[in-house]
């Protein structure tokens, strides 16, 4: 009778671990045979074009290996949430895999009973896995079809083990250490000692910053971070669902994506003209500047994915600096408020401009809308 019950006990629970939900929430979406971490690189939906048999490109969606680059990527923060009708969302970058393949690929999460899930879509009756490649120490990408690299952890962001920082770009010359991020999703800052900045004025030879006094920094805002030091672990943030405005005007900018590959090309190259990177003067003073490091660029000739820049008018200063902001100047360039357009989840997730990819209920300029 014993053995009975024990086996009756066992099934229930294999029942129980097959059926587990993952719960809504930010995470770190690793795979069980490689050890890479999910990352979207490319949100572009003309990239992502599903045949009729269900197969799609995934190599927009890359994977990383090396933690210290996926701790300080917020691509590589996915959000997960459950869709009333069943499945799942799988969102970053201002969009998600759904909306990606035009709203064909709803996503699938089985448990395999160990710890682990795979991911899958259906689309005409064809069910496709994301998979990664081949097991490398090199960073991949995914694949649409089941290869034995299909299965996946789902790791909750934390502030302690499985943690986002910042890494910062420069140290001036009195040591103060400062990194910019463009990042889709609200966080607040963790580390004591940090400090989020925007930029309310640009022209001339310079530019204002100011702190940012909420405690949390809405999603879709390029800010400049104060960093404690250039080790990332005393540098962390942490994302943040809800809503949270921030209406102030900023100069600042940033791209999502950064990626130049076959059929997965998404990126915007980098305007010596108009733009300007955060770097440092030669006295070292914190300034944008018009000729950063090859290395600070993509390619040596695009912007950085999840980095701000300062958008200029011809003309202003190569190098502009703190507190040289000249109102005399031609500000031929207007920045917009970061929510007068941007579409939100209830969950805080911003959408991409001008796309609400599902019927529910959003949040735009604070207040709610229905989509049906």
């Amino acid at each position: 009778m014993k053995k009975v019950l024990t086996t009756l006990l066992l099934s229930f629970c294999g029942i129980m671990m097959a059926n587990a939900q993952i719960a809504d929430g930010f995470y770190h979406i690793r795979n069980a045979g490689t050890g890479r971490y999910i990352s979207i690189n490319d949100t572009n939906p003309e990239n992502y074009e599903v045949s009729q048999s269900g197969t799609v490109n995934m190599g927009g969606i890359r994977t990383y290996i090396n933690y210290d680059s996926v701790a300080v990527s917020p691509s590589c923060v996915i959000f997960v949430s459950a869709l009333p009708g069943g499945g799942y969302n799988l969102s970053g970058q201002g969009s998600s895999i759904y909306a990606m393949t035009s709203n064909r690929l709803p996503i699938d999460i089985t448990s395999n009973g160990n710890g682990t899930y795979k991911i899958s879509g259906t689309y005409k009756g064809f069910t496709k896995y994301l998979t990664d490649r081949s097991p490398s120490d090199e960073d991949g990408y995914l694949v649409s079809t089941e290869t034995g690299m299909s299965n996946w952890t789902f790791e909750p962001i934390n502030t302690s083990n499985e943690f986002i920082a910042i890494h910062p770009d420069v140290k001036t010359a009195d040591g103060i250490y400062y990194g910019t991020i463009y990042a889709a999703f609200n966080f607040r800052l963790v580390s004591p000692g940090m400090k989020a900045f925007y930029i309310s004025n640009a022209g001339g030879t310079g530019f204002t910053m100011n702190p940012i006094e909420e405690e949390v920094i809405t999603a879709g805002t390029p800010v400049i971070i104060r960093c404690n030091s250039s080790n990332i672990e005393d540098n962390k943030i942490e994302p943040v669902i809800g809503y949270y405005p921030f209406d102030s005007p900023n100069w600042l900018k940033g791209v999502y994506c950064s990626l130049k590959a076959s059929k997965h090309s998404n990126y915007k190259l980098f305007d010596r003209i108009t733009m300007r990177i955060l770097g440092l003067s030669d006295d070292g003073e914190l300034a944008f500047i018009a000729n950063p490091p090859l290395e600070r660029l993509y390619s040596g000739q695009f912007l950085m994915a999840n980095k701000a820049y300062l958008e200029v008018s011809p003309g202003d200063a190569e190098v502009m600096l703190h507190g040289k902001y000249d109102p005399q100047a031609i500000n031929s360039i207007q920045s917009e408020g970061n929510t007068s357009a941007a579409i939100y989840t209830l969950t805080g997730v911003r959408l991409p401009d001008g796309v609400t990819s599902r019927a529910g209920i959003y949040v735009k300029d604070g207040k709610k809308f229905i989509i049906k």
